[in-house]
């Protein structure tokens, strides 16, 4: 099925003259992010993974709007606003990863606690 989407998806940009090697390109990148991405869900929390994440996509989403007709700001502007962009970034990963740990300490303490109390409370007929 996905194959022939993209097969589809690659025969419509050749009739909308756009360039095939730079969807080739694409398409690799894909194929080579895909397994990478998969490792990285199953190994990071997901709390951790949407505050990294949200970071890349709020700096570069801030990239492409000051550097727009829009508003096309200085590059002090956005060097500062890129600094604080990287701090607030920061500061919610490192608050994502104590809440992770926090949550795990937590897990860990109650079955601590429940296995605890079941080991010296069972008679036996």
């Amino acid at each position: 099925m996905a194959v022939a989407a993209s097969a589809g998806f690659l025969s419509g940009l050749g009739s909308r003259d756009v360039d095939l090697g730079w969807a080739a390109a694409l398409l690799l990148g894909g194929v080579i992010a895909a397994p990478i991405a998969a490792w990285l869900v199953r190994h990071i929390p997901p709390r951790v993974l949407g505050s990294a994440v949200g970071g890349v996509i709020v700096l570069t989403n801030t990239r492409t709007l000051l550097r727009s007709d829009w508003v096309d700001a200085g590059d002090g502007v956005r060097w500062v606003v890129y600094a604080v962009i990287h701090a607030v970034w920061a500061a919610a990963l490192v608050c994502s990863v104590r809440q992770h740990r926090a949550n795990l300490a937590r897990e860990r303490r109650l079955v601590a606690e429940a296995s605890g109390s079941d080991g010296g409370e069972r008679t036996t007929a």
